[in-house]
């Protein structure tokens, strides 16, 4: 992908032209916190949704009409490893 092939909002253009007055150093640091902003918003999104499944596998899981599968093990008589 091109710059030249992206549409940038006249935002982005007015940020991008700040940003070109910056060292070089100071342009990677940005790029690195604009990846990593994107980075942890993804993994905080996927953690979310693990713990949320999580909940609701737990919830369907352990509940009173599956209490008799709890013993499984002494009722198929298989020993504990």
């Amino acid at each position: 992908m091109t710059t030249a092939s992206i549409i940038v909002s006249k935002r982005v253009t007015k940020i991008f032209d700040k940003t070109r007055r910056f060292t070089t150093t100071e342009r990677l640091v940005l790029a690195k916190l604009l990846l990593d902003s994107l980075v942890d918003d993804e993994q905080g999104a996927e953690e979310d949704w693990h713990k949320m499944s999580l909940a609701a596998f737990e919830k369907e899981w352990d509940n009173p009409d599956d209490a008799v599968y709890d013993n499984w093990r002494e009722v198929y008589g298989i020993p504990a490893r």
